[in-house]
């Protein structure tokens, strides 16, 4: 009986630190649309967390976009102004992944739920005509 306790309490104190450190990966691809909504074209990219290879590596799945201008089609007369993407994981902490937009550079990052709706990418022109901001709808 005494070891039948110590070994709940161990399970209690330690099951969470070994679940922290194993990738949230699923089974079943989780699907979701990104749209653009201004009048050009925005870059971005979308990131998974980071896993630990067979070799010991970091590694993580990145995948990079290209949205025509919000309501532009392509030569089939499919929508260019969107993309959808699916990933396995492994995810960031409550199924999130990682949305980059960026020009050269990078502008706009942030870690977005997959399962709320499409996300939203948006700019708005500078109050002094110097440039955009960029954001996106991403969900907590």
């Amino acid at each position: 009986m005494k070891h039948l306790i110590l070994l709940t309490l161990f399970l209690i104190c330690f099951a969470p630190t070994v679940n922290a450190q194993s990738p949230d990966i699923v089974s079943d691809p989780i699907c979701f649309q990104v749209r653009n909504s201004q009048d050009f074209t925005m870059l971005g990219t979308i990131g998974t967390n980071f896993y630990v290879t067979p070799d010991g590596t970091k590694a993580r799945h990145r995948s990079n976009f290209r949205l025509g201008a919000a309501g532009s089609v392509d030569r089939d007369g499919y929508p260019n102004d969107r993309a959808e993407f699916c990933s396995y994981g492994p995810f960031f902490a409550g199924r999130k992944l990682e949305l980059t937009i960026r020009t050269l550079f990078p502008v706009f990052s942030c870690q977005t739920r997959l399962d709320m709706g499409e996300i939203v990418i948006k700019a708005k022109r500078n109050d002094d005509d110097s440039g955009y901001d960029y954001w996106a709808e991403c969900f907590d």
